[in-house]
């Protein structure tokens, strides 16, 4: 087997050409010279042999592709750069019909849970590399800390506080939180995206890491780049949202400077989630406000282009508290002026943004940023984009996390000569 790491990269995300902080930490990881391999494991589907000769799949990011439901089923990986692969399981193999009640029974969903690690694990075994990293990112993957006991070394990558979602993915919410206290407690090292959640972390473990947001915008060439027609065709000026429309967007706020100056344009990029669909509607109906849907993560820097004003309207809350907002690292490669609510992680570049404490000062914000005549704000922005860039956060993060995983080797190996 060919000497080198290899991380098995548990992901809330899909691969995607979104290019989210999972995709961008696991690309970045397989690029260092001791990386021999990265499985990148998406969320797994809820599809059975029989979905399979129907042609009839459950909702999931894997649409109604049959290739894909069939590469889930049997666990086979797809090669997406040069030492990535993406594993996408499934959990309801079995059994052969569509009845819920069946579906639900507990020995089948042991079964299911058995082949779903099974099929992982053979995966794994095919790649290359001999010393194992298993990177946990939600408390759900908790099962790969007994099911990959071979490892070198468990780290969990804490993003976001997830108790705060509106709509948790587990029936038994004292579970799910037990789960929550327990991953960050139980693997070597955890690394926090904010302040808040770094504090917490280090109650639970000792040895926590700092690791916000980063971007890759900036290094995107933009000549070239041909305007989304749907922006094009809205009047300026124009006020942008890029990224996830779901539990942290305040729509109140939204719908509040829609209103108060129609002679704005509200474009709003990015998929809407299920719970926050009737939300969105409703904002909808406003002739100045525009969901475009989500787009390629290169075609950011030209939607930038043609925006005047990029924004953060995110909620106070728990949830935000915990949160360091990746828009704005992307949307500070763009120079422009940026408006924000004063969610976690935004004070750090209050010189070079206009922070907001209520939906008064939001507007107001958006007028001044509109009329912004200093050049330096711009070219500090910029400059910051390039301090904050993935391929240098992550050459920082695995220099530490491969100094931990060395320790542990060296520790064994006195240990075993200790013993022998």
């Amino acid at each position: 087997m060919t000497q080198g790491y290899k991380i098995l990269f548990l992901s809330t995300n899909e691969w995607s050409d979104l290019w989210r902080r999972r995709q961008r930490l696991a690309y970045e990881l397989s690029r260092q010279p001791e990386v021999a391999s990265v499985l990148f494991v998406t969320p797994p589907v809820q599809t059975s042999l029989l979905d399979l000769l129907r042609g009839k799949f459950m909702p999931s990011h894997l649409g109604d592709a049959r290739t894909e439901h069939w590469r889930a089923i049997v666990g086979q990986p797809r090669q997406v750069s040069d030492r990535v692969w993406v594993y996408t399981g499934s959990q309801k193999m079995l059994p052969f019909t569509r009845l819920e009640i069946v579906r639900k029974i507990d020995l089948l969903n042991r079964i299911n849970a058995t082949a779903y690690v099974q099929r992982m694990r053979s995966c794994l075994n095919r790649l290359p590399g001999d010393r194992l990293i298993v990177y946990l990112s939600h408390p759900l993957h908790a099962f790969a800390l007994d099911a990959f006991r071979s490892r070198i070394l468990s780290c969990y990558d804490w993003t976001d506080d997830w108790t705060q979602f509106e709509l948790i993915p587990l029936a038994d919410r004292d579970e799910y939180l037990r789960l929550n206290e327990q991953v960050p407690r139980t693997v070597d090292a955890v690394f926090a995206v904010s302040q808040q959640l770094y504090e917490r972390a280090q109650s639970l473990n000792l040895h926590t890491y700092w690791l916000p947001n980063a971007t890759s915008l900036y290094a995107i060439p933009t000549k070239g780049i041909i305007p989304d027609p749907v922006i094009a065709a809205t009047p300026s000026p124009r006020l942008g949202y890029i990224g996830q429309i779901g539990d942290r967007v305040d729509f109140d706020l939204l719908r509040q400077v829609a209103v108060t100056h129609p002679d704005w344009t509200l474009i709003m990029v990015g998929p809407v989630w299920e719970n926050r669909v009737a939300r969105a509607e409703e904002l909808k109906k406003l002739p100045n406000v525009h969901f475009i849907g989500a787009r390629p993560y290169a075609a950011l820097p030209g939607i930038l282009q043609q925006l005047d004003v990029c924004l953060i309207p995110h909620t106070i809350d728990r949830l935000t508290d915990s949160m360091d907002p990746i828009k704005i690292y992307d949307y500070m490669s763009s120079s422009k002026p940026i408006v924000t609510t004063r969610v976690a992680g935004v004070d750090r570049f209050a010189d070079v943004v206009y922070i907001a404490d209520s939906t008064d000062t939001f507007i107001q914000q958006i007028g001044i940023a509109l009329e912004e005549k200093d050049s330096s704000l711009a070219k500090k922005r910029f400059a910051y984009s390039q301090e904050n860039a993935w391929y240098t956060r992550v050459q920082e993060f695995w220099s530490t996390l491969r100094g931990i995983a060395e320790e542990e080797i060296s520790q064994r190996c006195t240990t075993n000569s200790q013993t022998a």
